[in-house]
């Protein structure tokens, strides 16, 4: 027996030894995975550009005045088309307003008919066409864009690849996606790349790799205030992924302080009092953010606070405002609206006047949001297994969220499958611990 017990101690320490050097190599793995510590806030500074929203606002309306003169010089010349539709693309991204996206749209469409192919404002085009989610045109603009003879510029690679993933990524091809943007990345590494695939890997569910490619961006050198805000507010996103709540908000509110006046950031604060407990902060936050910026994603959040705190009527006045708006952008820009208006009706109309809008965007973006969206107007409309098949084909392309998981949980629990329901809640607090919560429901900007 002595000598059976000396014979096992060799191989129970290369046993030990083995375990620990397994352990060493995933701990190693886990590190370069995640990369470097999160940078502090105090370490990230800013390189050129506006310092707050009212001094981006007034650079994008001085850029699509310069545009407009200069287009009366030449009215019918394709360049000249798109510098003013360009520029004012760029005003959309900061002020929101959908008639600078329906006047870029117009104003380039125009430079591609009034140029001869492959020449035109292709790759500004199919930016555009993503922006309002009109893949086709995005595509046919591409093509142009690829047709061309001269070879871009590296930047030009870049964002050609950059759209053709936002492409693939909005028809639910994520695989492809990640294989696009990786080609961007190599044309050339920039923060707009990174942010697309920091995106991405959240919805992967990989929250690590997802943070890696922010942080990458908040610690580069030569980005804007703006640039480096819109970087936080997606760290933000990430940490309310995965139940982070109090670092969400030193995110929500280092970009709130770092380019003042965004209203996006603001609305991240105010929505980060409430999840904090301070409810009442948080209405009174976003009602000054609509008081100058009346936006109805926002009032859409005010409007869901208040109903949360049974504050009926005066959630339904904010819902009306905002139902109001979204119809508006909804004639202007149907598809570039379509899942907001999803999102509204959802939350605080009818899901019934959802269904349709709801069925037709995720035929155009069949990607794991739209396809939520779907989902939940199809449960609310009684069709429980219609969204089950919804969400099992969300589930198919890879997305991987708390919230599919959650959706997944209802459906289950409405065709009476508690043992699924179960699984799919477990699967959601996987991913995110604090998914269940009574307080994550005043999460709106930032959720999955």
């Amino acid at each position: 027996m002595t000598i059976g017990r000396g014979l096992k101690w060799p191989w129970i320490l290369l046993a030990a030894v083995f375990i620990i050097t397994a352990a060493s190599i995933v701990s190693d793995k886990m590190k370069s995975r995640q990369g470097p510590p999160d940078p502090l806030p105090s370490e990230i500074k800013p390189w050129f550009g506006p310092r707050n929203q009212t001094e981006a606002l007034a650079a994008a309306d001085n850029g699509v005045n310069n545009a407009r003169e200069r287009l009366k010089q030449g009215p019918d010349e394709w360049l000249r088309l798109e510098m003013l539709g360009r520029a004012l693309a760029a005003r959309f991204r900061v002020s929101g307003d959908y008639a600078d996206l329906a006047e870029a749209d117009s104003f380039l469409a125009k430079g591609m008919a009034k140029s001869e192919p492959p020449a035109g404002p292709s790759l500004s085009r199919g930016a555009v066409a993503v922006l309002a989610h009109r893949l086709d045109e995005a595509d046919e603009a591409l093509k142009r864009f690829d047709s061309q003879k001269g070879e871009p510029t590296s930047d030009e690679q870049a964002d050609g690849w950059a759209i053709k993933g936002d492409i693939a990524f909005q028809r639910g091809d994520m695989k492809r996606a990640r294989l696009t943007y990786a080609r961007a990345e190599e044309a050339e590494s920039n923060a707009s790349v990174a942010l697309r695939q920091s995106m991405l890997e959240l919805r992967y569910g990989d929250a690590l790799l997802a943070r890696r490619r922010v942080n990458a961006v908040l610690r580069a050198e030569k980005l804007t205030r703006s640039a480096k805000a819109q970087a936080a507010l997606m760290r933000a996103t990430i940490a309310y992924g995965t139940g982070e709540w109090n670092m969400a908000g030193e995110w929500a509110r280092f970009a709130d302080g770092f380019f003042p006046g965004n209203p996006l950031a603001m609305a991240y604060v105010a929505q980060q009092k409430a999840l904090e407990g301070d409810v009442a902060g948080a209405v009174r936050q976003y009602e000054a953010i609509v008081a100058k910026a009346p936006l109805p994603e926002i009032m859409d959040a005010l409007a869901f606070t208040l109903r949360l705190q049974g504050r009926g009527a005066e959630s339904r006045a904010w819902a009306e405002k905002a139902g109001a708006l979204w119809a508006g952008r909804y004639r202007l820009m149907p598809e570039a609206a379509a899942a907001h208006v999803v999102e509204h009706e959802l939350a605080l109309g009818d899901p019934a006047k959802a269904l349709p809008i709801a069925k037709a965007d995720a035929r155009a973006r069949p990607h794991g949001a739209s396809l939520i969206l779907l989902a939940r107007a199809q449960l609310l409309t009684g069709d429980a297994r219609g969204a089950l098949a919804t969400l099992e084909r969300a589930e198919k392309t890879g997305w991987r969220t708390a919230g599919l998981y959650l959706a997944l949980a209802d459906v289950h629990t409405a065709l009476g499958d508690t043992d699924a329901a179960e699984d799919a809640r477990e699967d959601a607090l996987d991913l995110n611990p604090k998914a269940m919560d009574p307080a994550a429901r005043y999460i709106w900007f930032g959720h999955d």
